[in-house]
């Protein structure tokens, strides 16, 4: 699991690194993916740290706005779809990093 972790861990940085590099990114979508970003770092401490890998995966879905979509899976699928004719190369990290998740369990 470990060697999961930190791959998902080197996916989330490549993520990082290309929204910081997309000048052309809406807001809305910007900020959906620094939330998702956020969120999964704190699953993957939390699975690393093996305190209540659950409870940290169930946090996840908690306090969300009625209209926003129900995990953090859904989430990224959403933003990936925004971006997969204007942004092919963060699409493809997404993808990459929403496959990671769901082999976790996430």
């Amino acid at each position: 699991m470990a060697d999961s972790i930190e791959k998902l861990k080197a996916i989330v940085r490549e993520l990082e690194d290309e929204l910081h590099d997309l000048v052309a990114v809406d807001d809305e979508a910007a900020e959906l993916l620094h939330e998702a970003i956020q969120e999964i770092q704190d699953v993957l401490q939390a699975r690393e740290r093996d305190d209540s890998a659950a409870a940290a995966a169930e946090s996840l879905d908690e306090d969300l706005p009625s209209d926003s979509p129900e995990s953090v899976i859904e989430r990224l699928q959403l933003a990936a779809h925004q971006f997969e004719n204007s942004h092919p190369t963060l699409t493809g990290i997404l993808s990459r990093l929403i496959d990671g998740l769901g082999q976790m369990g996430i």
